[in-house]
């Protein structure tokens, strides 16, 4: 009777339940040698038995006579060889267990105490029944509030991206010279907008990059990594912030053969997270230091150690946590979105690493990545980014079609400042007049005018002769997967997410135009996967991409 263990199973269907007490009246009618067993359940809304299981003989006596009068606590005398047994849980009635024993056998203490622990096996695994199915209510509840949460940051971040993308593309623009020249106060305070501005971008990205973390679905994209190179890099990009306080940053050179296998990308977020923090949180002339030790087990640690104001023992569980920071007057006081460690803890753990810290209030902190150490070749992970001059338009024709006046200025200012001729339209009647006209090699097109459900652009401009040749570059502030799927079946060649990075767009209007362009559809870096389930059928986030 007690060898079903029901508590350690999940019975997740009324088809799991329904075998488990099939099971429970098997064994009464086996253990108490039964010429009849039964076990009903109770509904509490009719007051009737329901739903009965039954071997051997049919009872001689009426069944919901009997069942009732034992739910009600009564003696039931009119037959001595029948036991009945409630099944009762936390004082509600489930359903009774009836028992009729052979050649009218008086029941033994033996038989009731077997029935009593039956009828607690089929209690339990009727409560099994119900917890199971609300954990799994729970846990879909959880995942759908999760799915919202992400979705929702990652829709605010791309929104916020747009806007303040034209504005730093503004700022280039006039800091550049196409505008008129720049004097020197115009100077001082246009790189001040633009340095606040692109602090601002960085806190935006750092909820975009949670949202996708949160998501369960990103992936890295797995290399070696030369720490020296790396490191110094990070360091240098810190060192105008440490310079401003007055800091003394430290990078103590690590062996040309120390490397990791991570995401490049990821590594360099992680690590400027780390180093951002040490010179926030660390009062004017203070000391950072950077550094990498190769531990045990195979593994390199890298270490960001600054002389700051120091966590508290009682509030470590802060650090680590979502939107949240440690509680004193100078940290409070520092801008930011409680992001940044939450984000380089998940990074880390996605890239097969871990973060961990040491600190003490008042006399600084101690933060390190630990990650399995690769033996680093000479010339080996490196990086090969190299700065590119910015495309040359050979005076190609594009069609630029965008809703927002400002943000179309911008583009067509830039274009047109290296060698494209841009014709500017703001809706999709003007477009195929353009189009129509056969003046044009290639189209941009912002998501406002793609998304519009009364139209199809992209349909129009290819409809005809002259324009099916064209390739078409979307400009988006929406990166879902869904979206992107979206597009792709509108027939786009090419995405590009808001905030633009001008020099970009130039390189990747060149190679359409010219026939070589080799990418994906969308940087991987920039999609968003909410876990939902692909709106086309059998289509893959690889695809999406290539």
């Amino acid at each position: 009777a007690l060898s079903m263990k029901i508590t350690e199973k999940e019975i997740r269907s009324k088809e799991e339940l329904s075998r488990a007490l099939e099971k429970i009246v098997s064994l009464a009618y086996r253990l108490l040698g039964a010429e009849s067993a039964e076990l009903a359940l109770f509904d509490q809304n009719s007051g009737l038995y329901h739903s009965s299981f039954v071997l051997g003989k049919p009872f001689k006596h009426d069944s919901q006579a009997m069942l009732a009068g034992a739910m009600d606590g009564d003696d039931v005398i009119s037959s001595p060889e029948v036991l009945v047994q409630p099944l009762v849980f936390s004082g509600s009635m489930m359903g009774t267990i009836r028992v009729a024993l052979k050649n009218n056998k008086l029941p033994s203490l033996a038989d009731r105490e077997i029935l009593r622990l039956l009828s607690l096996q089929s209690g339990l695994a009727i409560v099994n029944a119900e917890y199971t199915s609300e954990i799994v209510r729970m846990k879909r509840s959880a995942e759908d509030s999760v799915k919202a949460k992400t979705g929702f940051l990652a829709n605010l971040s791309h929104e916020l991206r747009g806007p303040l993308g034209i504005m730093l593309n503004a700022v280039e623009l006039v800091l550049d010279g196409l505008c008129g020249p720049v004097n020197d106060d115009q100077l001082e305070t246009l790189t001040m907008v633009r340095s606040n501005g692109e602090h601002l971008l960085e806190l935006v990205n750092d909820v975009l990059d949670y949202a996708k973390v949160e998501s369960g679905k990103i992936t890295p994209e797995m290399e070696m990594i030369a720490l020296d190179e790396i490191l110094q890099d990070v360091t240098n990009v810190v060192r105008g912030q440490a310079d401003s306080k007055n800091h003394r940053l430290v990078y103590k050179a690590c062996p040309e053969t120390h490397g990791v296998e991570c995401d490049r990308r990821h590594f360099r977020q992680m690590m400027i997270n780390l180093l951002t923090n040490a010179v926030k949180y660390t009062p004017e002339g203070g000391t950072i230091e950077v550094w990498c030790d190769r531990v045990r087990g195979g593994k390199v640690k890298v270490n960001v150690r600054d002389s700051g104001v120091g966590i508290p023992f009682t509030q470590r569980e802060r650090v680590f946590a979502a939107f949240q920071r440690v509680d004193d007057a100078y940290s409070m006081g520092q801008m930011g979105t409680g992001l940044g460690m939450p984000l380089t803890k998940k990074l880390a753990e996605v890239n097969k690493g871990s973060i961990d810290f040491a600190s003490e209030e008042g006399a600084g902190s101690h933060f390190w990545l630990t990650f399995k150490m690769v033996q680093i070749t000479e010339g080996a992970g490196k990086s090969t980014e190299e700065q590119q001059p910015d495309a040359d338009g050979m005076q190609s024709r594009i069609l630029l079609v965008e809703k927002d006046e400002g943000e179309r200025k911008i583009i067509e200012r830039y274009l047109r400042h290296i060698g494209f001729q841009v014709y500017s339209v703001g809706n999709k009647v003007d477009a195929l007049e353009v189009v129509n006209s056969g003046e044009v090699e290639l189209v941009l097109i912002d998501n406002d005018i793609m998304d519009d459900p009364r139209e199809d652009p992209v349909e129009g401009l290819r409809g005809g002769d002259v324009g099916s040749r064209l390739p078409v570059i979307l400009i988006t502030s929406r990166a879902f997967v869904f979206d992107i799927e979206h597009y792709l079946k509108l027939g786009v060649d090419r995405c590009l997410v808001k905030p633009l990075e001008l020099k970009d767009l130039g390189h990747t209007c060149r190679a359409l135009i010219d026939g070589n362009f080799a990418g994906s559809v969308i940087d991987e870096s920039e999609l968003v996967i909410d876990g939902s389930e692909p709106p086309i059928a059998g289509l893959k986030v690889d695809d999406v991409l290539h």
